[in-house]
């Protein structure tokens, strides 16, 4: 079964609002639609959710 690209992005948005940077995706995505340089709106949220997930991984966790 396929997805459609707005099944993707809202997919995208769904596990960002779930991992808790959902506001910091959709300013990356407003960010990255100021480049131009994607053709496809689901590139471009996939790329910002990428990047954010890379630096949320990064981050130390607070231990208790």
């Amino acid at each position: 079964m396929f997805m459609t690209n707005e099944e993707l992005i809202e997919e995208l948005y769904h596990k960002a609002h779930v991992k808790g940077f959902f506001h910091e995706l959709h300013d990356k995505v407003l960010e990255l639609k100021k480049t131009k340089q994607f053709k496809c709106g689901h590139e471009m949220v996939r790329t910002a959710y990428d990047e954010l997930k890379k630096i949320k991984l990064a981050q130390p966790t607070a231990q208790n």
